[in-house]
């Protein structure tokens, strides 16, 4: 006999409005993760993703070393029957890192601290994680299998990009939401002077200032941050909807640390192709409550437990 579903399971306790109980999904590995850096010639398949910045070199952008990451989540959380939907009560985000040097910082840090116009209050600098967005003629980011080019960017898609000396042409780009709601490129905004409200800033085990852990070949891994969405951001809340509608939610990860060009002081994180034994990939933990929709709970109206058919594609539009 085949054992229902969590998901199942819950739609099945949802008789009435009031019988609704949260119900978390854990993604131990992303569907979908790459070094989102314009000389990248291995996309999809590196073994770790460097985080770091390019500020005063030159046109580059200053987020130059992003680490992009893709999640399908439209079989634990597939298309509900009308008169349903998911009510997000918290999403996090993890990511692990490998080699690097480099001071803890769990706050955010504005734009005048590194164009030296403000003084930084404190040590390092933060991790942040941001959602993704797309230009270049891409409409829409899968995990599943697709053709190199346009209109879906898949994790292979190989030099997507203007010349890779150039900054603001990187066909998918760390975002975050303008003052007007809009989903904004982040990637140079001390050049462009503005601050933006991450989704979350990286969090770990240690004091602020503490030099972060690096991992050990084979035998142990660094650091974890930890990013919990901020889903109080009626905005981010909307991407993580809007994900969770398309059967797939993705995320960027960046900073602004000082990397030369033999690295050392800046994050490095595991990706899901690490060789590393030790190696931990990112995760994603979506908690949600099966809830009716506005207009079915006004009118009082019992919602039957029916499970509708699974999307067939990972896309966000």
């Amino acid at each position: 006999m085949r054992t229902k579903s969590r998901l199942e399971a819950a739609l099945a306790g949802l008789v009435l409005a009031g019988s609704a109980h949260a119900t978390t999904e854990t993604f131990g590995s992303p569907d979908f993760d790459r070094w989102n850096y314009p000389f990248n010639v291995t996309p999809g398949t590196r073994g770790a993703a460097p985080t770091f910045s390019a500020i005063g070199a030159g046109s580059f952008d200053e987020r130059d070393g992003q680490f992009l990451i893709g999640f399908d989540t439209s079989a634990a959380l597939p298309a509900l029957p009308a008169g349903l939907t998911y009510q997000i009560n918290a999403v996090t985000v993890t990511a692990t890192h490998s080699t690097g040097a480099f001071a803890y910082d769990p706050t955010y840090d504005g734009f005048a601290t590194f164009n030296g116009s403000a003084a930084d209050a404190d040590a390092g600098r933060p991790i942040v994680l941001t959602g993704a967005g797309l230009r270049g003629g891409f409409i829409g980011l899968t995990t599943g299998f697709d053709a190199p080019g346009p209109p879906f960017y898949g994790e292979a898609e190989a030099f997507a990009f203007g010349p890779p000396t150039a900054s603001d042409v990187r066909n998918a780009f760390a975002a975050a939401f303008d003052g007007g709601g809009n989903l904004v490129d982040i990637s140079n905004n001390v050049r462009d002077g503005f601050d933006f409200t991450p989704f979350a800033v990286g969090t770990t085990g240690l004091n602020p200032g503490d030099t972060v852990v690096e991992g050990v070949p084979n035998t142990s891994a660094g650091s974890t941050f930890t990013f919990d969405v901020d889903l109080g951001d009626a905005n981010i809340l909307g991407y993580i909807e809007d994900g969770v509608a398309t059967g797939g939610l993705f995320f960027s990860i960046t900073s602004l640390h000082t990397a030369g060009q033999s690295g050392g002081s800046n994050p490095n994180f595991y990706t899901a192709d690490s060789p590393d034994t030790a190696a931990v990939a990112p995760t994603l933990s979506i908690d949600f409550t099966v809830v009716p929709e506005p207009a079915t709970a006004a009118l009082g109206l019992t919602v039957l437990p029916l499970i509708a058919r699974r999307r067939k594609a990972t896309r966000l539009n």
